[in-house]
């Protein structure tokens, strides 16, 4: 498992405290949040977020306050450096990547997002 303190870096993203709480209330010891980057979307990338139990050789793992979300790789590069929220509003809760440094423009969603070049 490879770990983002191993390494001697800055965690990948950081974790606001009601991402923490939130996490902390629906995982289970094993479970954590997997944080992905896909083609697609109205702004050519977009975030998808999963709970998940296996960590796979290429995955960085980070934790915060007790709260542990993985990375591929290969998302890293586009979420670096950004804040991971849980937004909880009348018709609908969900995690967030807000302040993404990477991002050039993002959709009114705030699921999807261009990336600076």
């Amino acid at each position: 498992m490879a770990n983002c303190a191993d390494r001697g870096g800055p965690p990948p993203a950081k974790l606001t405290k009601c991402c923490v709480q939130r996490l902390l209330e629906i995982t289970e010891g094993s479970e954590f949040l997997r944080l992905q980057v896909e083609g697609g979307g109205c702004s050519g990338f977009q975030y998808k977020f999963s709970l998940d139990t296996v960590i796979n050789p290429d995955d960085r793992v980070f934790e915060q306050g007790g709260a542990r979300v993985v990375v591929d790789v290969d998302s890293l590069a586009f979420v670096k450096g950004s804040m991971v929220d849980f937004s909880q509003e009348l018709i609908r809760s969900s995690f967030q990547v807000v302040s993404n440094p990477q991002a050039e423009k993002g959709c009114s969603c705030g699921t999807s997002f261009s990336v600076k070049l």
